[in-house]
């Protein structure tokens, strides 16, 4: 009879496509991984995975059975969740993505509130491009990711608008429009602004503005991080947009460079909370959805 156990190790192996680094995930030997998935193929009959000393390759037959076992394995950790949750909401270990330009400016908002209403959940976050969130919460890997606009006509997610979050620009010190205390799109007309090589919804709103305020976006210097875009403008490299709960978490406090909040229409950038339509755990969801929205600071749009 297929166990848990090898279900386990041929999902892994076909996530990694790495018996070493599927072992590491596991937590066992790389002789027992492969065991176990050796156990499988006899006991079906079937050859799950091709393996030669540089790669592991599935097989058709073992990508069919790698996402049967995905499917099962989320089945059965729903399963485990709904018993525990009928004790204890909002307890245990909770797998959160989040974009990297965004968990460690808002969590900090909320995790005193959750471990005091909260004390026995753990949060496991997981920092990636949206992309790679979507997909891992699709494969089971987490539980709720928080990313900018999740595919709200995507019938296998449930999608929890939060909030928006406004853009500020950053500017030089000494530049031409450092002396104002707030700015219009249009004082950027004619600038070349630095944006961010890795979107994390920023590089959409960025454009837009460059394309309704007649600015630009320089055409030879992105960054990769919102700490590099920082120190790019500190140096005088140029003006950029950075997100509100960075600038209040970061960008405020840097005596090298000049922040200004944008004029309405300012550019945001919309962040949801979505999770698998298929769980037993939404009315948890909807609980830490509003455990965020209650201890949103002032700086971010509600709704």
């Amino acid at each position: 009879m297929t166990t848990l156990r090898q279900l386990q190790c041929l999902a892994t192996v076909a996530d990694t496509l790495h018996f070493r680094r599927a072992a590491e995930r596991l937590n066992l030997s790389q002789p027992a991984v492969s065991a176990q998935i050796a156990q499988m193929e006899e006991q079906l009959g079937v050859l799950l995975l091709e393996r030669t000393r540089r790669r592991v390759l599935l097989t058709p037959v073992g990508r069919e059975v790698a996402e049967r076992a995905r499917a099962i394995l989320r089945d059965v950790a729903d399963l485990e969740e709904t018993a525990r949750q009928s004790t204890i909401p909002l307890s245990g270990t909770l797998r959160v993505g989040v974009l990297r330009t965004l968990g460690p400016y808002l969590l900090p908002h909320m995790l005193g509130a959750m471990r005091a209403r909260f004390p026995d959940l753990k949060l496991y976050l997981r920092e990636e491009p949206r992309s790679q969130l979507l997909a891992e919460l699709a494969h089971g890997d987490l539980d709720l990711v928080l990313v900018h606009d999740a595919p709200k006509d995507d019938d296998h997610l449930t999608v929890v608008p939060l909030f928006r979050e406004p853009l500020w620009a950053v500017l030089p010190l000494g530049h031409r429009l450092a002396a104002k205390t707030s700015l219009a799109p249009a004082d950027l007309a004619g600038e070349r602004l630095i944006l961010l090589e890795l979107g994390d919804g920023l590089r959409d709103p960025g454009l837009d503005l460059c394309r309704a305020a007649g600015a630009s976006e320089h055409p030879d210097f992105r960054a990769t991080s919102l700490d590099s875009l920082r120190q790019m403008v500190a140096t005088g490299l140029g003006a950029t947009l950075l997100p509100a709960l960075y600038v209040e978490a970061e960008a405020l406090a840097d005596p090298q460079i000049a922040v200004r909040p944008l004029q309405a229409p300012a550019p945001t950038r919309a962040i949801d909370l979505a999770w698998r339509r298929t769980t037993s755990r939404s009315d948890e969801f909807r609980l830490f959805a509003r455990l965020i929205e209650e201890n949103l600071p002032a700086v971010v749009e509600r709704g």
